[in-house]
C-alpha cells in the first residue's frame, strides 16, 4: 500500500531556468522517460575577511575526477568521467556506459590573489579557498540618487 505517489517531476522547479535562457541550451540530461538530472553542481561562494571561499558540491566524484585553473582571470573548475560495466554469463552479455560533465566559470575580482589558491575536496564538497591581495583597496564610489 503506498501513502505517497509522486515522480520526479512532481518535485522539479516550475519556472524557467534563467541560465537555460542565458546560454540558450538545456542543462539537463534525460534519465529515462520522466526523469531529468542536473548536470551543474550547486556552488556557495562567500567573501570573508583574507579569503574567497567557494564551496562546490559534487556527489561521487574524487579529486582525481576534478580539473581546477585560472584562465583570463576566471577560476575554471570543471570535470569528465567515464564509465563502463560489462556483466557476462553464459547466455547473455550486458554492456553499460556512462559519461558526465560539467565547467562552471567565475569571474575573480581585481582584489583576488591567482598565485594563492588552495583546493581541497572532502565528502563529495570541494572547497576552493582564493587569498586576497594584501594591501588592496577596493575602488568604490557612491552615487546619489536623485
Amino acid at each position: 500500500m503506498k501513502l505517497f505517489k509522486w515522480n520526479i517531476s512532481d518535485i522539479k522547479p516550475k519556472f524557467p531556468n534563467i541560465v537555460e535562457k542565458f546560454l540558450g541550451k538545456k542543462i539537463t540530461d534525460k534519465v529515462s522517460n520522466d526523469q531529468e538530472v542536473s548536470v551543474i553542481p550547486s556552488v556557495n561562494i562567500a567573501d570573508e575577511e583574507k579569503a574567497f571561499e567557494v564551496s562546490v558540491a559534487l556527489p561521487g566524484l574524487s579529486k582525481k575526477d576534478v580539473k581546477i585553473e585560472v584562465q583570463n582571470n576566471c577560476l575554471v573548475i570543471s570535470s569528465e568521467k567515464q564509465y563502463k560495466k560489462e556483466e557476462k554469463n553464459k547466455n547473455w552479455m550486458r554492456r553499460e556506459y556512462g559519461y558526465a560533465s560539467f565547467q562552471r566559470m567565475f569571474q575573480m575580482p581585481e582584489s583576488a590573489d591567482q598565485d594563492k589558491i588552495q583546493a581541497e575536496m572532502k565528502n563529495g564538497v570541494l572547497s576552493i579557498k582564493v587569498a586576497k591581495k594584501a594591501g588592496y583597496i577596493e575602488n568604490k564610489k557612491q552615487i546619489a540618487v536623485e
